[in-house]
């Protein structure tokens, strides 16, 4: 019997929620679940390759609330739509997905309604409300970090917790030292070594810590001047370049705006940074250490569920470009220390965290919740 299957989605843009949901839709087994994916609100660069790979999406286009006739509408279609398909299980990623979702599962009478937190909430509100609403409504919340569940139950979330981290395709990013060819494709000096961090361009990200670091790290320098690499875009990127300016080091820090494929730039990598000021568990964060690459991070959310300071990388405060530039001038200034921490980073996430294994666990995950509430309904 093949069940059916909703996802309810942010934005198909890239970013690491995005990808994970990419990830599970190509690993789930055909023979077993068919799946359909609902957006609330069109585009991204992940639509079309989730339509071009043969998933359905649909995106309901709400209006400004939830209340508003336009919305009315669009959840009242998503509902019959969902029970002319016979969809068994909804599941939301993200606060505003999961919480249409699990409005419109309820509409439609699906019998498992789930929804995936995937990164802390911090002081918003809005979306401290809105979880412990969905919390009322949904059979279990997903977590991809321990710190996520901590979080929410200190929010008032009073709900079924099951614990579901990230997965990788671990041999994608099987890949060789830092190489000189790699970093003059991106345009970059292929004798100075290269700081890469991955990630949207927001303040939560930490980006601006790091911009403050560079002016550190290439100040007094005991080797080869270090260059910054910034992948990804965002609302805080003209922000960032104008920061890069002011401190003088915008000659020394690259923005290389969103990718297709991150390999290139962990290729050129010689030292990984993620300066988060909240993070769940950072996709990131696990293909640098797939690909071999010594990691500094910072100490919040699920970081320290990946990375044991001085053993699988380093870990630093947050808010602090001072440690930040000094654990990376260790690292840059120490291979073979680096060399260690990368190939026991590598070893962690290789032997935890396949991305097979993960969807395997979340296919059974299915299984089980709905045939529990089945017993429980008969």
């Amino acid at each position: 019997m093949t069940l059916q299957l909703a996802f309810f989605a942010p934005l198909l843009a890239t970013g690491g929620t995005q990808r994970h949901l990419q990830q599970v839709l190509a690993l789930l087994d055909p023979a077993r679940f068919r799946s359909s994916v609902y957006t609330l609100k069109p585009g991204g660069d992940l639509e079309s390759e989730l339509r071009a790979a043969g998933v359905p999406v649909t995106c309901l286009g709400l209006g400004s609330s939830l209340g508003a006739p336009r919305s009315v509408r669009a959840i009242l279609g998503a509902a019959r739509r969902l029970r002319r398909d016979h969809v068994e299980v909804v599941h939301g990623y993200q606060w505003r997905p999961a919480l249409v979702g699990a409005l419109v599962g309820r509409l439609a009478g699906v019998p498992l309604l789930l929804a995936s937190k995937r990164s802390l909430t911090g002081g918003d509100a809005r979306a401290r409300q809105a979880w412990r609403r969905i919390a009322r409504r949904v059979d279990t919340v997903l977590v991809n970090a321990e710190a996520l569940r901590v979080e929410g139950e200190a929010h008032g979330m009073r709900t079924r917790w099951a614990l579901l981290q990230n997965g990788i395709d671990v041999d994608r990013f099987a890949l060789g030292p830092a190489a000189p060819t790699a970093k003059a494709a991106l345009g970059l000096d292929p004798a100075r070594p290269v700081v890469t961090a991955v990630g949207r361009l927001e303040r939560r990200k930490g980006h601006d810590v790091l911009v403050r670091a560079a002016r550190r790290l290439v100040a007094a320098p005991r080797g080869a001047r270090p260059q910054v690499l910034l992948v990804g875009d965002g609302p805080s990127r003209a922000e960032l370049e104008a920061l890069a300016a002011q401190l003088d080091v915008a000659a020394d820090v690259r923005f290389a705006g969103n990718v297709a494929d991150v390999r290139p730039a962990l290729a050129a990598t010689d030292v990984f940074v993620l300066p988060s000021r909240e993070e769940g568990m950072s996709n990131a964060l696990m293909e640098a250490m797939a690909a071999a690459r010594p990691v500094v991070a910072t100490m919040v959310g699920g970081n320290g569920e990946l990375v044991a300071h001085g053993t699988t990388g380093l870990l630093v405060a947050p808010e602090d470009p001072d440690a930040l530039a000094d654990e990376v001038s260790m690292l840059l200034e120490n291979p073979a220390r680096a060399a260690a921490l990368a190939a026991a980073g590598h070893d962690f996430v290789t032997s935890r965290y396949g991305a097979r294994a993960m969807v395997a666990q979340l296919e059974r995950f299915y299984e089980e919740r709905l045939a529990a509430r089945q017993r429980r309904a008969a």
